[in-house]
């Protein structure tokens, strides 16, 4: 698709505004901010690498905090200038709610293409933290408003508390909600119903018991995600934890996409109501000017951020390497904002306490729903080109650790298996731990090995998987025919089908990863090998559907990895080198 996929979203919500019966629609602005914020920011923490956080916090939490605020105060007093008789808590409020940039759209762009390590764990971890920051500083802006009065040290220590308190509050939520998970399973197998429901409750509950006790939800939902996902991987069963994560996929993946078709329900309202106020040219100039002037300020605080510590540091310069001008470039322009901005836009009361409308609402909806299509066309398209055009390139940390993961893991598994020979084992248990053992031993033989003999492995595992997907679609084109014919029933045919869909995904998946891995790992072994950087363009390969008469392998994929790779040096890379 050429253009962003929200894009899409907004113009199917303002196609449906002009429907008789959907036109009409207005919701509670409430519901914004109870139903999507807490699951989106909860997914964030949730899916934030703590290892790689706590590696890159220094530029992180700078990021996430010091140009949050830059941009809160920037925005806000540009927009004050701008827009004749908009509220000084206003205009701050919308610089507040424009402030974060989106994770799932940065998210997508740094995980399919060729970015160093560190430059991806910088822009995942600040997307990932200033959504918090960002609606902390709108809900102080938006009390401003609705208190009359702005005083920068009363707000400086209301933050301080409520935000130290909203962080116990989602711990304490989060842990209890660990704890019954825990109990229920050890009381009885694992339902991934239950595991899932209370995985989907628990930003809810953190938000909720957090805004009881007078403190930040925000700031409790966020702790709750972080804390979640620090437990999640190690203290879940296997088929709750894929359940989970595939019903989360689907949660934010509907969260984000009807943000953008409600505010596409509500566009033309609020246009309605600028148009009021400001002519044409008049409201095209200021969205123009706020959009640009959030986009420069991420640039204006990203640069210098970028090299100071380097002038400022000598242990940085010792320890560190210096980014190069394409990584900070990169970084600048990755600013794309979102569903979280939407959300809090629209969040926005009606009315005052008095009953009064709410000074200006409908201005900071349309400027900040500018904003947001602004960075997503300008910066979300043009984003390939500028990777390319600086030449940045993926390094080699996360080939290098997957194949020690991958092949440290194998060997434990072969070591459990060998123990467990005995003189007396049954020949038809020892038949079957040979079989296994045969499996074990060519997985590692496959990681072990090197050249030409890595690419005859390939190609056998490549026909073999081939082999036994166009078994399994045999057997689903069977299955499915005896059902036609009321040969067997539904009660037959379903669970079946379940069980050739689940070898089939299985297969499919090991296609994926094997694909990936394997160029990770040729990668590495190329750099072992040779002390000087491999030349040539990004190179990729793309694959055929698992099977080929199936919908349901996936369709094809291609991923683009970097050909030209530097030399390893012994410091660490700030933000990435070319």
């Amino acid at each position: 698709m050429p253009w962003p996929r929200p894009i899409i979203y907004v113009l199917a919500g303002l196609g449906a505004a002009f429907v008789p019966f959907l036109g009409a629609v207005e919701f509670d602005p409430n519901f914004f901010f109870v139903c999507f914020l807490p699951p989106l920011l909860f997914s964030d923490g949730w899916l934030m690498p703590l290892r790689e956080f706590a590696k890159a916090k220094g530029q992180i939490i700078v990021l996430a905090t010091g140009l949050v605020a830059f941009t809160t105060v920037g925005v806000g007093l540009a927009a004050y200038w701008l827009v004749p008789g908009l509220p000084l808590a206003m205009a701050f409020a919308l610089g507040a709610v424009v402030s974060p940039t989106d994770a799932v759209a940065v998210s997508a762009i740094t995980q399919r293409l060729a970015l160093p390590t560190r430059l991806r764990i910088v822009l995942d971890g600040e997307s990932l933290l200033n959504d918090a920051t960002g609606l902390v500083a709108f809900k102080f802006a938006l009390a401003a408003m609705i208190a009359g009065s702005i005083s920068l040290p009363r707000i400086a220590g209301e933050f301080l508390l409520l935000a130290l308190g909203g962080l116990a509050i989602g711990l304490a939520v989060a842990y209890a909600v660990g704890r019954v998970r825990t109990a229920l399973r050890g009381a009885d197998d694992a339902d991934p119903l239950i595991e899932t429901t209370l995985s989907l409750m628990t930003p809810f509950a953190a938000y909720l018991a957090a805004n009881a006790l007078g403190t930040s939800g925000i700031m409790a939902v966020a702790a709750a995600g972080l804390y979640s996902g620090w437990r999640d991987p190690v203290e879940t069963d296997a088929r709750s934890r894929q359940v989970i994560w595939d019903v989360w996929q689907v949660v934010v993946f509907w969260l984000n996409g009807l943000a953008f078709v409600l505010l596409g329900l509500q566009l033309p309202r609020v246009i309605e109501a600028v148009s009021g106020v400001f002519s044409l040219g008049e409201q095209l100039g200021i969205l123009a000017a706020v959009a640009g002037i959030t986009m420069a300020l991420r640039v204006a605080w990203f640069l210098p951020a970028a090299y100071l510590p380097f002038v400022l540091s000598a242990k940085v310069r010792r320890d560190y390497e210096r980014p190069s001008f394409g990584a900070v470039c990169v970084g600048a322009w990755a600013g794309i904002r979102g569903a979280v901005t939407l959300a809090a836009a629209l969040s926005i009361p009606f009315a005052l306490p008095s009953g009064e409308a709410f000074p200006a609402r409908d201005v900071v909806i349309f400027l900040a729903c500018g904003v947001v299509v602004t960075t997503l066309v300008v910066q979300g398209m043009s984003m390939k080109w500028l990777i390319r055009r600086f030449g940045l390139r993926e390094d080699d940390t996360r080939g290098s650790e997957e194949l020690l993961a991958r092949a440290s893991a194998v060997e434990a598994g072969l070591r459990i298996l060998r123990e467990a020979e005995s003189a007396t084992m049954e020949e038809e248990s020892r038949a079957a731990l040979h079989h296994v053992l045969g499996e074990y031993q060519q997985r590692l033989s496959e990681l072990s090995s090197a050249g030409e003999t890595r690419e005859h492995a390939r190609r056998r595992v490549a026909a073999e998987r081939r082999f036994r997907c166009d078994a399994l679609q045999a057997e689903r084109e069977t299955i499915n025919r005896l059902w036609r014919e009321n040969v067997i029933s539904d009660q037959v045919h379903r669970p079946l089908q379940q069980l050739l869909d689940h070898e089939e995904s299985l297969l499919a998946g090991r296609k994926k990863q094997r694909g990936v891995t394997g160029n990770r790992i040729r990668r590495v072994e190329a750099k072992k090998t040779s002390s000087e950087p491999l030349s040539g363009k990004a190179a990729g390969r793309s694959g055929r559907d698992c099977c080929p008469r199936s919908r349901r392998c996936g369709r094809d994929r291609r991923r683009s990895t970097g050909g030209a790779r530097r030399a390893a040096s012994g410091r660490h890379a700030w933000l990435g080198k070319s």
